[in-house]
């Protein structure tokens, strides 16, 4: 596929966002096989021209080559945005200065778009609203906190489709936009991995939004990251409906280690969690992304962390995961520690006090000298 040429998904239903293979993070987390910014064009029964977000700025030229192998960029008459962060509406000043066209959005993305762009105008539209434009009918739902407060997805009732901006996205740069042109274990690994560490703090928010959009008849999920999602929505629903609840029973055990002790207690410690969970993953924060780790937490009962004393403190990348396991808010109820006192100890004290603090559970410590 040239790099600027559309992909059509359905009938006059344009991919025209862009791709970033090599990107190796996003959103501050580390990624593993690239982006997508994904932006879509509809040709209406009149002939005029819809799009459905856009791209990041860096990327414009991109998606306007991708729409010019469709149309004229100028004949693009509505502008819809579901969410106005800079991924998605990077490219809304280009495409207003273009083409000129009415800018639908929630209230919130109203005020965020004019703040970010001066944009005047926006037409606004909440959850239940439905207009025509371009001959096809375009339902809104409002979504707010999935994952900022602007949020909203369009639903085409008649053709289906949900373009359900960043809910049931991944981090996966691929060429073929559809589910069934992708390894689908990796698109569903990847979608844990953006949900982890993007949508999870707000899992109330999301469960609602998530069982609205899936009581919809449902074609296809276009999401504005990674693949389209055809004839695996009942999969990608049910993931997702099992991150919102964060019901689990499965462990995750992360250590640091300085000089090799703590590592070398990783084992000891697993086999002491043997006796509760089957399903034990295991990271070394010397070597693992820590985004890996919030995907992993993402979908575990029970956190399990092995430091050793560094100044009296636990090492830094430790504290790093307890900043995280604040910020991301996992659904693990319990915690274990392990590790080595070094010369008078201190990290498990502090990691007690903070993650008791968490409203977690202890229900070991294996520390010692």
């Amino acid at each position: 596929m040239k790099n600027q040429q559309a992909i059509q998904i359905a009938e006059g239903i344009y991919c025209v966002g862009a791709i970033d293979k090599d990107a190796p993070r996003f959103h501050g987390y580390h990624v593993s096989h690239g982006v997508t910014f994904n932006a879509y064009l509809v040709r209406g029964t009149d002939g005029k021209y819809t799009l459905i977000d856009t791209v990041h700025r860096d990327k414009t030229d991109e998606l306007l080559g991708r729409i010019a192998s469709v149309t004229e960029p100028k004949n693009i008459t509505a502008l819809i945005i579901n969410h106005t962060e800079p991924d998605h509406s990077g490219a809304v000043p280009a495409i207003l200065q273009t083409a000129k066209p009415v800018v639908y959005a929630t209230v919130a993305a109203a005020k965020f778009l004019q703040a970010m762009y001066g944009t005047e105008n926006v037409q606004t539209v909440k959850s239940g609203d439905t207009r025509e434009i371009g001959g096809r009918t375009y339902s809104f739902l409002a979504t707010p906190m999935v994952h900022w407060p602007d949020n909203m997805v369009t639903y085409l009732p008649n053709e289906k489709i949900l373009f359900s901006n960043d809910a049931f996205g991944q981090h996966f740069a691929t060429n073929q936009p559809l589910d069934t042109q992708n390894n689908i274990n990796t698109a569903l690994t990847e979608a844990q991995h953006y949900f982890a560490n993007i949508v999870m703090p707000y899992r109330a928010q999301a469960a609602k939004a998530v069982d609205a959009a899936l009581s919809l008849p449902l074609d296809m999920i276009a999401p504005s990251h990674g693949v389209v999602w055809t004839k695996n929505i009942d999969r990608i629903g049910k993931l997702y409906q099992s991150l919102c609840t964060g019901e689990s029973v499965a462990a995750t055990l992360v250590f640091d280690s300085l000089w090799g002790g703590t590592a070398e207690r990783a084992q000891e410690a697993c086999d002491e969690l043997r006796k509760t969970y089957e399903k034990i993953t295991v990271f070394d924060l010397r070597t693992d992304h820590m985004s890996d780790v919030m995907a992993a937490l993402a979908a575990s009962k029970h956190l399990c962390i092995g430091s050793p004393t560094y100044n009296g403190y636990p090492t830094p990348r430790i504290g790093t995961l307890v900043a995280e396991v604040e910020a991301l808010r996992p659904p693990v109820t319990e915690y274990s520690l392990f590790g080595t006192f070094a010369w008078g100890g201190g990290a498990s004290k502090h990691l007690t006090q903070k993650l008791d603090a968490l409203g977690l559970q202890k229900t070991f410590d294996l520390t010692r000298a």
